[in-house]
């Protein structure tokens, strides 16, 4: 016989589970327009592994141009040290 515990650790895992697919879900909603969510919805309900697997391809599309995007996007501060103005003889 199975113990109580088994069935009841399974139930936490799969809600946990579904909170974090539904909030990677809600995320990636947020950043398409209005005709684009219509579209994911729709493949959402006809092939779940698909819009997984559109949702994973974006977040690691996400991270790999995104130090780019920052170190680009961060203007450079042109801050005189002591050090470099002693040398330069101002």
């Amino acid at each position: 016989m199975i113990p109580l515990a088994v069935p009841l650790a399974f139930a936490v895992l799969a809600l946990f589970a579904w909170r974090y697919e539904a909030r990677a879900r809600r995320a990636y909603e947020a950043t398409l327009t209005a005709a684009e969510k219509r579209q994911f919805r729709a493949l959402r309900r006809v092939h779940p592994s698909q819009w997984r697997a559109m949702i994973a391809l974006k977040q690691a599309e996400t991270a790999a141009t995104a130090p780019h995007d920052i170190a680009r996007a961060s203007p450079k501060r042109d801050v005189e040290s002591p050090l470099r103005a002693a040398t330069l003889g101002n």
